[in-house]
């Protein structure tokens, strides 16, 4: 019987979980106005996506449940500012984090180098699918330009900021779980 928590104990528990997801979507929030805002923005007229790493990180540390639903949090983020068909960016973070998740948990360890192929990867196949459906489908003239000029740099600027992320992530990720014990 002493092994069981109390019911206090159990409180307590939910309640830093609670303020620990909450102040996750606040800083989703932040990233996303900041990623979107134009002072951030390179001359190139691209800039990295935040929401994406830190998506990523929330996956390798907490799950595939919490991933994915970050992952979904942050597609549905950058659904609203992009040219894309509403709903593109929802679905692929979603299965982009969820799978994240689920790799952490069965095969691989939450590191830096990890965070860096699996945020790499999925904006690539992202950014890849874009192009494909949004430009050489359609046989655009020097679409490839496109893809060199804009979209090439949007991904290199995004895997400079992502050890950033993972590490402000797993800080975060060690206070909680100091607290929860």
């Amino acid at each position: 019987s002493s092994d069981l928590p109390s019911c206090n104990e159990m409180n307590r528990r939910s309640k830093i979980q609670l303020v620990k997801y909450l102040l996750y979507s606040l800083l989703m929030i932040i990233l996303y106005v900041l990623q979107n805002d134009p002072n951030f923005i390179l001359s190139s007229g691209t800039g990295p996506v935040l929401v994406l790493p830190f998506a990523v990180a929330v996956a390798m540390f907490d799950g595939q449940l919490a991933g994915g639903l970050f992952g979904l949090f942050a597609g549905i983020l950058c659904d609203t500012s992009s040219s894309v068909l509403f709903g593109f960016n929802s679905i692929l973070y979603l299965v982009i984090c969820t799978a994240v998740g689920l790799l952490v948990l069965y095969f691989m360890q939450p590191s830096l180098i990890n965070s860096l192929i699996f945020t790499g990867s999925g904006f690539a196949v992202r950014l890849l699918l874009e192009y494909f459906f949004y430009y050489a489908m359609w046989g655009y003239e020097n679409s490839s330009q496109i893809l060199l000029r804009h979209m090439l740099p949007n991904l290199l600027c995004t895997l400079l900021v992502t050890p950033l992320i993972f590490l402000a992530v797993r800080r975060m990720h060690r206070f909680f779980e100091e607290k929860l014990e």
